[in-house]
């Protein structure tokens, strides 16, 4: 049997397996599925439709599947909820909002590490093994694809992407999409390969070599879309994660973002409108900056 807290609440149309842990002042609230070894720790608010795989460990004050936060939609209105995998560790004021399609609930994957006051928001998807870091902030729609890093405070606009093995610094935003094995340290700017991570995640060290290259002959200049993805199609054939950076463009929609060394948009018009003794005006601090 479960072992349920007196003080908590589970409703009648909650399945927990036998070996489920419900600490004291818990809701869980309609359809709610507890997987073998899940345990909610404390205070807690779950509320179904909602399935949460085994070993997965719920701390205080997290709320899971709860309406999302979308003017379209209204308490009650149907939803496909929220699938949350295996060994999953979701702590402190953490929260998750349940999808607005029938279709397709919101889905975190195996593995994922949401830390304290982490949102994963409606109709996101979680890839494995993902990790974000406290108060990474995840919109409506977005995508996190597998062993991807975020750090604290890191925000992803919606339908943005965040590519296989990538890694975003904290305190910074993005709106458009983050290649697979990628680091951004500024907003929609690539900064290089996220080697460390590529190693942890098992790729060969001719792998990352060979990312690293093909970042800063074809990714860091400008090189025309046509050229840039027919060059890492041809040396895709021998390392996968550039096949895997090409088939991620190809699949963009909102854009991918640019390295930090590509001019911002309008800087060319800009140099053009201004003479030579107009940039001589700034002092020493204005050429530093």
């Amino acid at each position: 049997m479960s072992k349920i807290h007196p003080t908590s609440i589970v409703d009648s149309q909650a399945e927990l397996a036998d070996d489920v842990e419900v600490g004291p002042h818990c809701i869980i609230e309609g359809p709610v599925k507890l997987a073998a070894g899940v345990r909610v720790i404390a205070q807690a608010h779950l509320l179904g439709p909602l399935e949460v795989g085994e070993g997965t460990i719920i701390w205080p004050f997290a709320v899971l599947g709860r309406e999302p936060q979308d003017v379209k939609f209204r308490p009650g209105d149907p939803t496909a909820g929220v699938t949350i995998g295996r060994e999953c560790l979701i702590r402190e004021h953490a929260s998750i909002h349940s999808s607005t399609r029938l279709d397709r609930p919101t889905r975190v994957g195996d593995g994922v590490f949401l830390m304290q006051c982490s949102h994963v928001g409606h109709d996101a998807q979680i890839g494995d093994k993902v990790v974000l870091v406290n108060g990474a902030l995840i919109a409506g729609h977005a995508e996190i694809h597998e062993m991807a890093n975020l750090g604290g405070n890191a925000g992803v606009h919606q339908f943005a992407r965040v590519g296989r093995v990538a890694m975003m610094t904290g305190n910074m935003g993005i709106s458009r999409d983050v290649l697979p094995y990628c680091t951004c340290r500024a907003r929609n700017r690539l900064a290089g390969i996220n080697a460390v991570g590529m190693r942890r995640a098992g790729y060969s060290r001719e792998d990352i070599r060979a990312t690293q290259i093909a970042f800063r002959e074809l990714i860091r200049p400008y090189v025309p879309q046509n050229e840039l993805l027919a060059e890492l199609d041809l040396r895709g054939q021998t390392h996968s994660p550039l096949a895997d950076i090409a088939q991620f463009i190809r699949e963009s929609k909102r854009g991918v973002c640019p390295s930090e060394h590509t001019p911002p948009p309008g800087f060319g018009a800009w140099m053009h409108d201004h003479e030579p003794h107009d940039l001589a005006l700034l002092g020493d601090q204005d050429r530093a900056d």
